[in-house]
């Protein structure tokens, strides 16, 4: 019977123990504090009353100075526990709610964000009421019912970094139940991130979707390839981000204002073609592309190297029919702000390109051993820009000798040609037998190579033949056929 007693007291013991460390783990509640500041509240009373007594005494010198002194110390020791418990629970009633976080863009353009605070202190009043008698210890901000230096942070959800200017805001304080605003500048575009609270001593992070401004109806409207390069008879392709301020549920119509007629265009939603485009519920982000056709030839209105400015326009019905009975084409850059949703200032540079094309009558020749070829070949500029130093050269088969003229041609507009002359002499000692000359021909085009096809001459090249012998071939063969013909008149007498 004794070991179970024994057994039981160790038990109780150990729960007591895990009670008591349970209990000191969750002392940072609310309802835990409570119960501390109660028990030292009671324990701070008591060492009071035992000091005011143990005064009484030492006035009567029923006790000694030194009972008095250790009265004191313990008054002392339970009044700043006591004191330390109240600063606790005082300052964990001060608390700060974000009330909204919106985005939106300022008339310069920049992306913004606007992070709206509010202090909930409302239990305050009553807490200090209760402790009027403790009031020296409260500090400035717990007398006063304000939060003092609040800071606030925006920083990106996925790698923690700071992506808002200032980095930091600091409001200087906040009254009771009064809001405070911090506005940044958005550093990187994003519809979520973290605000992050510093204050009292607390740290406070919420991870929040950014809401819209609703107050204007605007979409903005960002290509990062905004100035782009296109050869004439080619196309550039212009990646479009819309992103909607704006709280209506509106179609918007998509224009190109200002490229010339010449050039064509067309918006596309990844492969569907599309004039107006629509977000969906909740989503205030598009992508789409814009893709201009440029025409294969210049022109007075589109010029090779010379940049051409153009808008991408948003517009809802009421805008467009509004733009439609003024002019689409007639609107200025000062009226786009007012008359569209949203635009963008967008670049194309038109250039030209290089394209040699030779050409020659004739391709194939057939010559004896002391003959040459003399041949015509034309040089024309088929590009779209002028061509400089256009050199013509021949690939030659070994003991051959080509002469070309003119070797040089300084410059070639577009749609120009020069007749050049060439000359292929064969060696007096070669064989007979065919033979190839590759025509090869090099240029430059806007500091740029052009790549030309070669021309390949086939040449038939045939031993001399001797004069006396053809003509005694010819009369040997004369003979031949008179006596056939005298032998037939015969035949035919008889």
């Amino acid at each position: 019977m004794t070991l179970i007693k024994k057994i039981l007291l160790i038990a109780f013991a150990l729960l007591i123990a895990f009670l008591s460390r349970a209990q000191s783990s969750n002392s940072n509640s609310e309802a835990s504090l409570v119960l501390d500041l109660k028990k030292s509240k009671a324990a701070y009373e008591v060492a009071k009353q035992k000091y005011e007594n143990d005064l009484k005494l030492f006035n009567e010198k029923a006790v000694s100075l030194n009972d008095l002194n250790k009265s004191k110390n313990e008054l002392l020791s339970c009044e700043v526990d006591y004191q330390k418990l109240i600063l606790q629970l005082i300052s964990q009633q001060s608390y700060i709610t974000i009330e909204k976080a919106v985005k939106y863009q300022s008339n310069t353009g920049e992306k913004r964000v606007m992070v709206t605070l509010r202090s909930a202190m409302e239990g305050n009043e009553e807490y200090l009421n209760q402790f009027k008698e403790h009031f020296d210890i409260f500090t400035p901000e717990m007398r006063s019912g304000k939060i003092y230096n609040i800071y606030i942070s925006l920083v990106d959800i996925d790698n923690h970094t700071i992506l808002g200017s200032p980095y930091e805001f600091r409001i200087p304080s906040i009254t009771l139940g009064s809001t405070g605003v911090a506005d940044f500048e958005l550093l990187k575009d994003v519809e979520n991130l973290q605000v992050s609270l510093n204050y009292n001593n607390r740290k406070d992070e919420k991870n929040i979707y950014l809401k819209k401004d609703a107050s204007v109806n605007s979409i903005d409207i960002v290509s990062m390839q905004f100035s782009q390069e296109a050869n004439l008879n080619s196309e550039a392709d212009y990646g479009l981000s819309l992103e909607r301020f704006s709280s209506f549920d509106d179609a918007y119509r998509l224009l190109v204002i200002g490229l010339p007629r010449q050039i064509t265009s067309e918006f596309y939603d990844e492969s569907s073609k599309v004039s107006q485009i629509k977000f969906a519920q909740g989503i205030n982000t598009k992508k789409i592309s814009l893709k201009v056709y440029l025409p294969d030839r210049d022109d007075k209105e589109v010029v090779i190297d010379k940049p051409l400015q153009f808008y991408v326009v948003a517009v809802n019905q009421a805008q467009y029919e509004h733009l439609e009975s003024i002019g689409i084409d007639n609107i200025s850059k000062d009226k786009l702000n007012e008359l569209t949703s949203g635009y963008e200032l967008l670049e194309l540079i038109p250039r030209g390109t290089g394209k040699i094309e030779v050409r020659a009558n004739s391709l194939y020749y057939e010559i004896n051993t002391e003959e040459e070829v003399k041949m015509t070949v034309t040089v024309k500029n088929a590009g779209s820009r002028r061509l400089d130093n256009i050199k013509l050269t021949t690939e030659n088969p070994i003991g051959w000798k080509t002469t070309i003229t003119p070797d040089l041609i300084k410059s070639l507009d577009p749609e120009q040609e020069i007749t050049v002359q060439i000359t292929i002499a064969p060696p007096k000692d070669g064989g007979v037998g065919a033979q190839e000359v590759k025509i090869k021909t090099e240029a430059i085009a806007d500091n740029r190579r052009v790549q030309s096809e070669d021309k390949t001459i086939r040449i038939q090249l045939n031993a001399k033949t001797s004069l006396f012998g053809t003509i005694a071939l010819v009369l040997v063969l004369a003979a031949i056929i008179g006596g056939i013909i005298w032998f037939g008149i015969k035949l035919s007498r008889r």
